[in-house]
């Protein structure tokens, strides 16, 4: 039975698409980025703490 070529090419190709669609989910998966990401969009009391950095940096800057 596993001498035979149509089990071994089909049983390739159940490996190859097991696979492909691990490495497709993987991908889709890291896109999804937790917390704020990138963009800055979080459920967090976001506008108080951006207030409070702002004000950090720019006495930063006035120190420079």
């Amino acid at each position: 039975m596993i001498n035979n070529p149509t089990f071994q090419t089909y049983t390739a190709i159940a490996i190859v698409i097991v696979c492909a669609a691990w490495l497709v989910l993987r991908v889709w998966m890291k896109r999804k980025k937790p917390g704020c990401g990138s963009g800055g969009d979080c459920g967090c009391p976001a506008d108080e703490f951006k207030r409070k950095l702002a004000k950090m940096e720019k006495a930063e800057e006035k120190k420079k």
